[in-house]
């Protein structure tokens, strides 16, 4: 299939199949990808980028995590919370966050609708590290923690 044009369709996009958050693991939350895939290295074949759609049904959250690697949201639709370190903002269509190396965040459906948002990432990366003790007592002890859903994390590695 040529993924240089992806059509949207109703509901996802043409030829992209709907996937769960993580594989294998049980969620609530939708991830297409829609360019690019995971790398275990840069010598394989296919965009350096990976660009995928996450649909975040009402009342739910993406997992709260940290990575290595930094990564660009755009808010295609919908209304959420970005968790970002202590920070939280309400963020709507079009708004941009940057999350930096190592950084907590979450994504929390703040509305009665579908939360949706482009994630752009490294096609090699790390995989996601459920936050420390300290990390999780500073994210709940700051104004981030009146939205966060710890709940939603990675299984420890």
């Amino acid at each position: 299939m040529d993924r240089r044009f992806v059509r949207k369709e109703q509901i996802g996009w043409q030829g992209i199949e709907r996937e769960g958050y993580v594989p294998d693991e049980p969620s609530r939350v939708v991830r297409n990808t829609l360019v690019g895939h995971r790398k275990e290295s840069a010598e394989e074949p296919g965009p350096a980028l990976e660009v995928r759609y996450f649909e975040v049904p009402a009342g739910a959250a993406t997992r709260l995590e940290k990575h290595e690697h930094e990564h660009f949201v755009i808010v295609g639709e919908g209304v959420g919370h970005a968790v970002v370190g202590a920070q939280v903002r309400e963020v709507g269509p079009q708004d941009v966050v940057y999350v930096a190396p190592l950084e907590p965040h979450q994504f929390v459906n703040r509305g009665s609708g579908t939360f949706g948002f482009f994630c752009v990432v490294t096609a090699q990366r790390d995989p996601a590290q459920a936050l420390d003790a300290g990390e999780l007592r500073a994210v709940l002890d700051s104004p981030a923690g009146a939205v966060v859903q710890p709940e939603v994390a990675p299984r420890p590695q």
